[in-house]
């Protein structure tokens, strides 16, 4: 190597020491300023690797040293590692639920559906929705409604339960008498709307399926009224004490501390036996009877028309709906059922399952929350769980106990647990009580319609095993997806097939087509 080579190699590494040295001397004369000035001391805090980066940062002149790997891993081990087991994200297994973005995307993905449907429907039908046409057909004879002239007399028909009542409060004869006379009172509530209804000309299916349903409903109220009473008769006579059945007699009493009532006194046992008691009872949204039910202090005036607003409201848009959706597709299929090709079938069927099933929520809401809620504000009616989350159902069973409450607490009172009591299963108990359903949706709709095609029946009593057979085939899984679709195909089904048999057996024969709902 030569000298001069070597020379200015020694006189550039002198240059650099030094360089080094005054950068360290400028940062020791810094930070003992920036103490002198009040600042607290971090210098002494500070590793021997960081100090030396702060000087390789403010002397760029030095030589960058190699870091050394295992420091490095030492140190921060998350920068060589940047995986970990997990599962994908809209894994099952993943634990994650967050899906409210998708829930959003849904929701506007729907209402975009929902335009380009309306869209369509008006380009191709124009606007067919006419309210005047509506009340007109209502008033046109308003001197001849069957139907609100038979639901009054429903009122006169369930009097005489509490004359029956106060005769078996003071007559101890034999179980035998006091059964048969509730019996018949039962039977002409289940038989004088059935006959009416079957044999007059005028009344019209809506008509008549108001009718059955209100008569339905009093027979319901009656039983749970006779029950109730004989509980706690035979309690007073000490006949059946500490049995299962003064337990649920005694349900009168889980409400009694929440009773806001503001009576000192509770009402007992034959007090009760009055018609303002059993009116009260009759006009409450419940259908099981007890002697004190929960009552509110004050009724809120305001709710009251809130909820007869939404009624009013809803009910145009359900028959605006029912017209502009409903009746033009329904006019495509007025042929037999038999007639019509499986894939035309299968196409009348989605076409009518949106709007069918938009109308079937309106109508729930309708129901079960404006005019349930709307009735129990008038009355002072305290309990207000008409219906659970039945749209969060795993299975077709578990909607039928969430979305109608009332019902499903008669059924669970009168008709699950007594079975259970005498000793049977309960899945016979349960098929018991969707047979009991059965009849009474066949009840409800064969009549008005005056035929008798069981595709009701059948539907109601087949969701146990159908239930069964799902739950085998896909688990737990995917059990509200399924009940989804059931309801989405189901009643559009039920629609065609009973619209069908109407239509063939009243309007084929060379009579004129008109509107079967008024």
């Amino acid at each position: 190597m030569p000298a001069g080579a070597g020379g200015g190699a020694g006189s550039e590494r002198g240059r650099r020491g030094r360089a080094a040295v005054n950068c360290r001397r400028d940062n020791e004369q810094r930070e003992a300023e920036h103490v002198k000035a009040g600042a607290p001391d971090h210098s002494n805090k500070m590793s021997t690797r960081r100090r030396k980066k702060a000087a390789l940062c403010l002397c760029p002149e030095m030589p960058q040293p190699v870091a050394c790997d295992t420091e490095v891993r030492h140190e921060d081990p998350e920068r060589l590692s940047c995986h970990s087991l997990c599962e994908s994200l809209l894994s099952y297994g993943s634990g994650f639920n967050n899906f409210q973005g998708i829930f959003n995307w849904s929701v506007v993905l729907l209402v975009f559906t929902h335009i380009h449907m309306s869209l369509e429907n008006f380009i191709k039908y124009g606007l067919l929705f006419d309210p005047i046409k509506i009340i007109s057909v209502f008033m046109k004879d308003h001197f001849k409604w069957p139907a609100v002239y038979l639901i009054a007399a429903s009122a006169l028909l369930a009097l005489p339960a509490v004359f029956i009542e106060r005769y078996l409060k003071k007559v101890h004869s034999s179980r035998c008498t006091g059964l048969a006379l509730q019996t018949l009172n039962l039977l002409s509530l289940v038989a004088f709307p059935a006959v009416m209804v079957y044999r007059m000309e005028a009344i019209t299916p809506v008509g008549g399926l108001l009718t059955m349903s209100v008569y339905l409903i009093i027979t319901l109220k009656l039983f749970s009224y006779y029950q109730v009473n004989r509980w706690h008769r035979e309690r007073k006579r000490g006949s059946v004490r500490g049995s299962a059945r003064m337990q649920a007699a005694e349900c009168s009493s889980h409400y009694s501390s929440r009773n806001e009532r503001g009576e000192s006194k509770q009402i007992v046992y034959p007090t009760n036996l009055k018609v303002k008691d059993l009116y009260y009872f009759l006009l409450a949204p419940t259908l099981c009877y007890q002697l004190n039910f929960p009552q509110l202090k004050h009724r809120r005036h305001g709710y009251v028309i809130k909820k007869l607003l939404e009624m009013v409201f809803l009910l145009h848009l359900v028959l605006g709906l029912i017209q502009q959706w409903i009746v033009p597709n329904i006019h495509k299929s007025m042929k037999p059922i038999n007639e019509i090709e499986s894939a035309l079938l299968t196409e009348y069927i989605f076409k009518l399952a949106v709007p069918n099933h938009f109308i079937c929520l309106i109508l729930f809401y309708w129901y079960f929350h404006s005019y349930l809620n709307c009735l129990a504000e008038v009355l002072r009616f305290g309990d207000r769980q008409f219906y659970l989350d039945w749209w969060n159902a795993d299975s077709v069973l578990q909607f039928w106990s969430r979305w109608n409450i009332p019902a499903h607490r008669w059924l669970d009172r009168h008709v699950y647990k007594p079975i259970l009591h005498r000793g049977y299963d309960k899945w016979l108990a349960r098929l018991a009580v969707f047979l009991l359903s059965a009849c009474f949706f066949e009840y409800v709709i064969a009549i008005p319609l005056k035929m008798f095609r069981f595709w009701m029946f059948i539907a109601v009593l087949s969701q146990v095993p159908l239930s069964c057979l799902l739950k085998w085939l896909f688990g737990d899984g995917y059990g509200n997806v399924l009940m989804w679709i059931s309801l989405l195909l189901g009643p559009p089904l039920m629609v065609l097939l009973y619209f069908h048999d109407y239509y063939i057996l009243h309007y084929r024969k060379g009579s004129t087509w008109r509107h079967f709902s008024f």
